[in-house]
């Protein structure tokens, strides 16, 4: 199973450094999820790279990218 978190808007929290779920983000990427921040986002929020937890991806906007994985078949799945 192939799984991706793309996180924007208000969820992007969770991907912030000072994040209280930091330690789950760094399980789920460890255990080979592909986790994702909306560069869009980020700007809004005046956050950089360096604001955000260590490897993770970048996609310049979340809702595109959304988009873009439906049109390839992915199954969303929002909480």
């Amino acid at each position: 199973v192939e799984i991706k978190l793309l996180a924007f808007g208000f969820g992007l929290g969770i991907l912030k450094l000072d994040s209280v779920a930091g330690s789950r983000v760094q399980d789920a990427l460890q255990s080979g999820a592909q986790i994702l921040a909306c560069e869009t986002t980020m700007r809004r929020q005046k956050l950089t790279k360096d604001d955000m937890l260590p490897n993770l991806g970048y996609v310049p906007s979340g809702v595109v990218e959304v988009i873009k994985l439906q049109k390839q078949g992915w199954a969303v799945i929002r909480p």
